[in-house]
C-alpha cells in the first residue's frame, strides 16, 4: 500500500514530513547558537547540519537526478541552484554586515569585514585562525552544499548514478570521515579555517547517504546497511577507547538520522504532514540563515527588556525572539525567496519551472 505523495510506488510532489523535520532541525541550530537568548543549549544540536546534508541528497536526487541523466544542461542546473539559494543568502550576509559595522561604529563590537568579499561569493575566508564565515557562521554549510551539488552534477554526467556507485561513494566517505574521527578522537567540525576539509567530508557523507536512501526508498533493507555502519563505528571507537564520547554521535549520525529520513518519507506520519510542518518547511532556510543576524539586532534590546538570568526572563526572551524569527522567516519565504527565484529564472531567460518543495 503506497502512502500519501506516492504514485505507482514512487514518491511525487512535496514531502511535507521532511520539510517539517528540516524546520525543526533549523530551530535546534538556532537554540544551539543562542544560549544567551534561550537560557540553555542542546549540546549536540550541531548534528542537525548532518541531517540537512542527508535531506539535501534525498531532495536533489528526487528533483534533479533523472533530469540530469536526460541531458539537463549545467547552466540550467546552476541557475536553479543559484536562484534557490543565493537571494536569501545575500540578504542575510548584508544584514549581518550592517549590524557588525553599526556595532563597531558605536564601540560595542569589532568589525570583521575582510571576509565579506569571499563570503559574498559563497566561498570560505581562509584566515590563520577563526571561522570561515565570520559574519554569518551557519553559511559554511551552504558553501559545502553548493560544492557537493556541483561535483554531483558532473559525477552523474560521468555515469556515476547507479546503486553500485552510490554505495561505493557512501562507504568510502564513511571510512574517510570516521577514520579522521578515530585519528583525532573527536567528531569533525568544518566551520573554522583549518578544518574546511572536515566540513566537506561531513557534507559528502550526508549527501551520499541521502542519494542512497532515495535510491532505495522502497526497500527497508537499506536501513540494515546503515545499522551495520553505525555498529562498525561503535566497534572501532570501543576498541581504541572512546575518551571523547564519540560513540553516541556515531550511532546518531550513521543510524538514527538516515533511519529518520527514510521512515518519515516512507510512512508520512500524520503529525508531520499538517500545516505546522509545512509552515516550518517553508521557513526552514530562513530560520537557518537569519537567526544569527536577527540575534545580533535583538540580543541587547531583549536583555534590557528582561534583565537577569532567571527562568522567567529567559522564557520571555526566547518566546519573543522565536515569534519574531518565525514571522521574519515566513515573510522572507513569501516576499523574498519565492519571488526572487521566479524573477531570476525569468531574468536569465530560461523556461524553467521552479522545482516543487521547500526543502531544496
Amino acid at each position: 500500500m503506497t502512502g500519501a505523495g506516492m504514485k505507482n510506488g514512487h514518491f511525487s510532489g512535496r514531502i511535507v514530513s521532511l520539510d517539517g523535520l528540516r524546520g525543526l532541525a533549523a530551530m535546534l541550530v538556532a537554540v544551539y547558537h543562542l544560549p544567551v537568548i534561550f537560557g540553555f543549549t542542546i549540546t549536540h544540536a550541531y548534528l542537525a547540519v548532518d541531517f540537512f546534508f542527508i535531506l539535501s541528497g534525498w531532495v536533489m536526487a528526487h528533483s534533479y537526478e533523472k533530469r540530469i541523466c536526460l541531458g539537463m544542461p549545467f547552466r540550467d542546473f546552476l541557475y536553479n541552484r543559484f536562484a534557490r539559494l543565493y537571494p536569501l543568502y545575500a540578504v542575510a550576509l548584508l544584514a549581518a554586515l550592517a549590524v557588525t559595522l553599526m556595532k563597531s561604529r558605536i564601540g560595542t563590537g569589532s568589525a570583521n569585514i575582510a571576509c565579506f568579499v569571499p563570503n559574498a561569493l559563497m566561498l570560505p575566508c581562509l584566515q590563520d585562525d577563526g571561522p570561515t564565515f565570520p559574519l554569518n557562521g551557519p553559511s559554511w554549510s551552504i558553501f559545502v552544499e553548493v560544492t557537493i551539488n556541483l561535483i554531483w552534477f558532473f559525477a552523474i554526467r560521468m555515469g556515476m548514478h547507479t546503486l553500485r556507485w552510490k554505495l561505493a561513494v557512501h562507504l568510502c566517505s564513511a571510512l574517510l570521515l570516521w577514520g579522521f574521527a578515530v585519528w583525532m578522537n573527536r567528531y569533525l567540525a568544518g566551520y573554522e579555517s583549518d578544518d574546511v576539509h572536515e566540513g566537506l567530508l561531513r557534507g559528502l557523507l550526508g549527501f551520499a547517504g541521502g542519494l542512497l536512501l532515495f535510491h532505495c526508498r522502497m526497500h527497508a533493507l537499506i536501513l540494515a546497511y546503515f545499522a551495520a555502519l553505525a555498529l562498525g563505528v561503535f566497534a572501532v571507537f570501543y576498541a581504541v577507547g572512546d575518551t571523547a564520547d564519540v560513540i553516541p554521535l556515531g550511532l546518531f549520525v550513521m543510524g538514527v538520522l538516515p533511519t529518520t529520513v527514510w521512515l518519515a518519507a516512507r510512512q508520512r506520519p500524520a503529525i508531520l504532514e499538517g500545516r505546522a510542518a509545512a509552515f516550518l518547511g517553508d521557513c526552514s532556510y530562513a530560520i537557518y540563515l537569519l537567526h544569527v543576524p536577527l540575534a545580533m539586532m535583538l540580543q541587547k534590546p531583549l536583555r534590557l527588556m528582561f534583565p537577569g538570568t532567571g527562568i522567567s526572563a529567559y522564557m520571555m526572551k526566547a518566546a519573543i525572539f522565536t515569534a519574531i524569527l518565525l514571522f521574519v522567516s515566513s515573510m522572507s519565504y513569501r516576499l523574498l525567496e519565492v519571488p526572487a527565484r521566479r524573477w531570476l529564472l525569468q531574468r536569465l531567460k530560461r523556461d524553467l519551472r521552479p522545482v516543487t518543495g521547500s526543502i531544496q
